[in-house]
């Protein structure tokens, strides 16, 4: 992990939330478990992206934070080629699994340039992460970094007020162990506390690290870097109030 991950207790404990949740939390709507999205992933990420599959083939796409492969697996499937990152043995672990054509590389986010080798993608994917880092802005930095003049850089991060209920639910559960968060998400889903899944809902709850992006901070990003930018929410997501952004350097 780096002597910088070794520096904060709560990304320490939030990878191994993810590592927990990946190795133990396996079956759920919106994974590779889900037969209706495996078999329909590729085109949402073409929604998620506006492209084309004309456009998509053969592109280079890194996968940061690639969880258990569910995105690897739609790329592969719309014929790129594909390196899935995490953080920890758990996530890679399923995604070589899962995704066999990928190659997967264990890196913290923040180590990502060296590991490559300063190596440029057409497409940086990081879906779900920089939310969970104690330092979002850097975070985001880190991966433009991976871009050529012609790539696109596409993040999925929390932005709304999750509310007080949220709030109070992750202080309960971090003060117990994660089989035991597990046990009590499962409880609260069976009486009808939460709606939903366990591996949903343990996401949302478990990490130490939830940090809620306003849209107006992300647009600075990525104008600040030189980024256009475009906030396009999937139909696969519903109604979702989180932000769906993808910038290319501007000309």
């Amino acid at each position: 992990m780096g002597d910088r991950m070794l520096k904060d207790y709560r990304e320490i404990e939030t990878i191994k939330s993810f590592d927990y949740q990946w190795t133990n939390l396996q079956n759920a709507k919106h994974l590779l478990t889900d037969d209706n999205w495996k078999s329909n992933v590729d085109n949402y990420i073409l929604d998620e992206l506006q492209l084309t599959k004309e456009w998509i083939r053969d592109k280079s796409v890194i996968d940061v934070g690639c969880g258990g492969g569910r995105w690897s697996y739609g790329f592969v499937k719309l014929g790129c080629q594909v390196t899935a990152t995490d953080v920890s043995a758990g996530p890679c672990g399923l995604t070589k699994k899962n995704v066999p054509q990928a190659e997967v590389i264990i890196s913290d986010l923040f180590e990502l340039p060296t590991i490559m080798r300063n190596k440029k993608f057409d497409i940086i994917w990081c879906w779900g992460v920089i939310h969970h880092t104690s330092n979002p802005r850097a975070a985001f930095d880190t991966l433009t970094k991976l871009m050529h003049e012609d790539s696109l850089i596409h993040v999925y991060t929390y932005s709304f007020d999750r509310g007080i209920r949220i709030r109070m639910l992750r202080r309960l559960l971090g003060s117990f162990s994660l089989k035991h968060r597990e046990l009590l998400i499962t409880l609260l889903l069976k009486i009808g506390v939460l709606r939903g899944d366990a591996h949903e809902w343990f996401d949302a709850l478990s990490p130490k690290i939830n940090i809620e992006i306003p849209e107006t901070i992300l647009q600075e990003w990525f104008r600040s870097t030189g980024l256009e930018y475009k906030n396009h929410i999937p139909r696969w997501a519903g109604q979702s109030r989180d932000l769906f952004a993808t910038g290319k350097w501007t000309r």
